[in-house]
């Protein structure tokens, strides 16, 4: 399986013999691909990663992205971007340009959430129009409230929450600029956690 000029010798039973004319034969090398994330393999909201590829030997290459074993259309370079949106099993086909071409898919990369108990706000400082996202894995009711600072409930919506970080969306321009506090209650009213957000 070498590159290199190759003839082939044919004997008779008589032991005449003839050399065939030279034929060069090229033999393509694979690309070897190390696929890795960083800086990070678990995310929560507000953290981002990077999916990048080495290959060997140097050259021109082609990429193929795929997450979960379908194609992401649209990503085709080196390197690929991986938000809390796009959690997934990720692997890479590299092809090169030699004729005819070859190609190799590397190892599987796993970008996952990562388990926290913080609510998350963003963005804070707001406008008056925010997210809120908490982990949850089991497919519920949650109650979320907005108190000011005296004390008085201004918003309360009940949001069913089915993935990880799921985005709950909030709206209070109306009631104007100060602290607030963001409380989040599972649906027998029992309190998960809680944050200030700052309206300005």
């Amino acid at each position: 399986m070498n590159t290199g000029s190759y003839t082939v010798k044919v004997t008779n039973a008589s032991g005449c013999f003839a050399n065939s004319t030279a034929t060069s034969v090229t033999v393509n090398t694979r690309p070897a691909i190390i696929l890795s994330a960083a800086p990070y393999t678990k995310l929560f909201p507000g953290l981002n990663t990077t999916l990048t590829t080495t290959v060997n030997p140097a050259g021109t290459y082609t990429y193929t992205w795929l997450k979960n074993g379908a194609v992401i259309t649209g990503a085709t370079t080196s390197s690929l971007p991986v938000s809390l949106d796009k959690l997934g099993i990720y692997s890479v086909t590299v092809t090169n340009n030699s004729v005819p071409p070859c190609s190799n898919t590397s190892a599987i990369v796993a970008i996952e959430d990562s388990v926290s108990t913080k609510l998350f706000i963003y963005p804070n400082p707001a406008s008056g129009q925010f997210q809120v996202n908490y982990y949850t894995t089991a497919v519920s009711s949650h109650i979320l409230s907005v108190y000011d600072s005296k004390g008085s409930r201004v918003f309360s919506k009940t949001y069913n929450l089915s993935i990880p970080y799921q985005q709950m969306d909030v709206d209070i321009r109306q009631h104007g600029k100060g602290v607030y506090q963001v409380v989040l209650h599972d649906k027998n009213g029992k309190k998960l956690a809680g944050r200030q957000v700052v309206i300005q």
